[in-house]
């Protein structure tokens, strides 16, 4: 005994048990989630001191170099005076160093200039003094043991490092300054550390440690904070936006978080959450980072939310889960039978929209269900009796009624169609030795022939006339090359047909000689009949154009003859042999007359005399 559908109200409670479940997970995650952002606001604040601690060690290079050597000069170590020997010792500073760009020195009084700078992984010696040259540096490779090969020097005027901000502001620091970003002399953005340094004999000068812009972008573009956050550094300018270190390289959420703190839309300080179009959310957190010029920079972190929150949330999902393991063994049971007995439903549903479509192919789904069971075997039983209807109207005469959810009823509409006739000559003589069922076998399948070509070209046998038919192109189913395609299945048709012959000629049957008449031109189709009875047609001169050009077959000795407008809407791609121009009988204008003959048959355009045809 198959059980009722009674039997789903069981599915219907767990699925409220589901709802409960779902309810109180909602409550336990809102409540983590507050102690997440707490837990989260003390690891980005570590987060932010131990990056500023790198950062601090990695600038804090530059101003330790700039120590050791002013050490260096005030021992009486170095001579800033000895250029040869402060340049080797810029050289292992820089060797040392690879984060370093440029280590220099400029003298007060003479406006000399000496500095090592790292250019393409090699280091280069600069040197420019205003009684030397006319001011203009000069370069040299510096190769290992101190050999000096020339080169062009990237600057070819002449240069006066006192005459730069760097040099006016690292002449009144006895320690190291620093810089707002600035364009070097060969033509690199870069910041530098400057301090004033003098020697025992008294002689000032102005010493540099200098990194380049990209170094730092690189520097930064390398930094991870914890699995995948980043850090970038906000160098305020005078009269300008802040300069952004390292945002080349960070991801699109986390550029668009800390746009979004520049613009001013989020606080120019302290943590934020930032959720782009897809809904990843990115915490930033600043800080300012005070270098002693009076403009501290601003040290920017940034982590995904999911990195520093998700620990806690997975964390909260699996204690819920294993809390709740026994009820979703209940919620896996109710969601089972709740598919058992939907999936027959849905599979009859959409068996039910493909009947209103006409399709009526397929069996009706298995169930054990009673009801289900009876309904499947009713859909069954009326795709059978449907299947059997369109057997008697075409489908796509059926399909448009249902399609738009109106009744038919009687009307119609103007439209050009394309129609052809179709009759077997002699028929009434082949049905005479054949007899009455044997002929009805024969008619058969040279109606499968032709209903094979009409299909193939979207048109529709509007009826069958004992031996012959009637054929539309562009109704009920729009067709733009509708005169095309009756062409092409008037062809198809003859092909077709010929393999039929030999087939019969084989069994001793005689052939089907065949008979088309083409015609195109408006007509009104659509419902014809009174509101109890219709059938769909077509009205029109072109439909007795059509059925005359078709037995004028056996006048001309032709397949198929069309008029005019088929010759002219079909286009290329065919062969015509133009035959005559007639007088049908009940109309005033005659018709040109001309036979579709096969590809590489050859036409002939031969006008014969003005004759009258029934």
């Amino acid at each position: 005994m198959k059980p009722s559908f009674r039997a789903t109200i069981l599915a219907t409670i767990l699925l409220l048990m589901v709802a409960s479940l779902a309810a109180v997970a909602a409550f336990v995650l809102h409540r983590n989630a507050q102690s997440a952002r707490a837990v989260a606001g003390l690891r980005i604040e570590q987060a932010l001191k131990d990056i500023e601690a790198q950062v601090d060690r990695f600038l804090g290079k530059g101003p330790l170099a700039l120590h050791r050597l002013d050490r260096l000069v005030r021992g009486g170590l170095i001579d800033p005076a000895d250029r040869d020997r402060l340049e080797a010792y810029m050289a292992r500073e820089l060797r040392a160093e690879p984060d370093l760009t440029w280590l220099s020195h400029s003298d007060a009084r003479t406006g000399a200039f000496l500095g090592v700078t790292r250019r393409d992984g090699v280091l280069v010696v600069n040197r420019a003094s205003p009684d030397a040259d006319g001011g203009r540096p000069q370069e040299w490779e510096l190769m290992d043991g101190g050999v000096r090969l020339p080169l062009a020097p990237k600057l070819r005027v002449p240069y006066d490092p006192r005459t730069t901000s760097w040099f006016r502001l690292g002449g009144d620091a006895p320690a190291p300054r620093w810089t707002d970003l600035y364009r070097f002399a060969e033509g690199e953005w870069g910041i530098s550390t400057v301090m004033r340094i003098a020697a025992p004999d008294g002689s000032v000068g102005v010493v540099t440690a200098d990194f380049h812009l990209e170094v730092l972008e690189a520097f930064l573009a390398a930094l991870r904070v914890g699995g995948g956050g980043r850090a970038a550094i906000l160098v305020p300018q005078l009269g300008e936006a802040h300069a952004v270190l390292g945002g080349s390289s960070l991801p699109a959420a986390m550029a668009a978080a800390l746009s979004q703190a520049l613009l001013g839309t989020a606080k120019p300080a302290g943590r934020i959450v930032h959720e782009d179009a897809s809904g990843a959310a990115i915490a930033l957190d600043m800080r300012a980072f005070d270098l002693g010029n009076g403009r501290p920079w601003l040290l920017a972190v940034m982590m995904s939310a999911e990195e520093i929150e998700g620990p806690i949330r997975r964390a909260t999902r699996d204690t819920l889960l294993v809390a709740a393991a026994f009820l979703l063994f209940g919620v896996a049971a109710a969601a089972w039978i709740s598919a058992v007995i939907t999936r027959p439903i849905r599979a009859m549903s959409k068996d039910l929209a493909r009947v209103g479509e006409l399709e009526l192919t397929g069996a009706p789904p298995r169930t054990f269900i009673r009801e289900l069971d009876r309904m499947g075997r009713s859909l069954s039983a009326m795709k059978a009796a449907l299947r059997s209807f369109a057997r008697y109207v075409p489908v796509e005469i059926v399909r448009g009624p249902l399609l738009s959810g109106r009744e038919a009823e009687p009307g119609g509409e103007l439209r050009d169609v394309t129609v052809l006739f179709t009759d077997i000559e002699g028929f009434t003589r082949i049905a005479e030795a054949l007899g009455p069922e044997r002929s009805m076998q024969e008619l058969a399948g040279y109606f499968e022939v032709l209903e094979e070509a009409v299909a193939a070209q979207g048109g529709v046998i509007d009826k069958y006339m004992g031996d012959g038919a009637m054929v539309l192109f562009n109704a009920p189913t729009p067709l733009a090359d509708h005169a095309a395609r009756a062409c092409a299945a008037a062809l198809r048709f003859q092909a077709g047909l010929d393999a039929l012959n030999r087939t019969r000629a084989a069994q001793g049957l005689p052939p089907f000689r065949t008979r088309m008449g083409l015609a195109t031109g408006p007509a009104v189709v659509g419902n014809f009949g009174t509101a109890r009875r219709m059938a769909y047609t077509a009205i029109g001169d072109v439909v007795n154009v059509a059925s005359r050009l078709e037995p004028l077959n056996d006048v001309y000795g032709t397949g198929i003859l069309a008029d005019a407008g088929v010759r002219a809407a079909a286009g290329e791609g065919f062969a015509w042999r133009r035959l005559d121009r007639i007088a049908l009988v009940g109309r005033a204008e005659p018709v040109e007359l001309y036979e579709l003959v096969p590809a590489g048959t050859g036409a002939a355009e031969a006008p014969r005399t003005l004759g009258r045809a029934a």
